[in-house]
């Protein structure tokens, strides 16, 4: 799904993590958070967004925060698949509206700048015991760039 949206979105939380990542990493579960898909739009491509998401089999979800007071404009699509075993999987993309977001290019997508992304974890995403949160918080107190380090996907020690 990332795909279709990569010219149109800003990626965040934990595929944010995941995209900064060394491309080919082992993916653990506990080293990026995958529940959801975080995206943050520009508001000139908002609509173009929404399309894809329909069309692709997405629904409007209400949430408790529809309603709170924000710049972010939140909205959650989700989508129902049926895996290979028979299983049912939800896809849920959490959606925010933002103009003036400092980002990075990297692995082909273009996500929250490391540091601004941190700063989300007091209030946007929830999920900050991720490795790659806690390694990224280390490295930038240490001045060293996290983007394609080894730690964001490591077991801690």
């Amino acid at each position: 799904m990332l795909e279709k949206l990569k010219k149109k979105v800003i990626v965040s939380g934990g595929w944010a993590w995941h995209f900064m990542s060394k491309a080919g990493h082992t993916e653990y579960k506990h080293a990026h958070d995958h529940k959801d898909i975080d995206v943050f739009v520009k508001k000139e491509n908002v609509a173009e967004v929404l399309i894809i998401l329909q069309q692709e089999g997405f629904q409007k979800v209400w949430t408790r925060y529809d309603h709170l007071p924000g710049e972010e404009n939140f909205r959650r699509y989700e989508k129902t698949v049926e895996m290979e075993n028979a299983k049912f999987h939800r896809i849920t993309i959490d959606f925010f509206e933002k103009n003036d977001l400092e980002t990075i290019e990297t692995n082909g997508f273009t996500v929250v700048k490391p540091q601004l992304l941190l700063s989300f974890y007091r209030n946007i995403h929830s999920s900050d015991k991720c490795w790659a949160v806690i390694a990224a918080k280390d490295l930038l107190e240490k001045g060293i760039d996290p983007v394609g380090h080894p730690e964001l996907n490591e077991i801690p020690k």
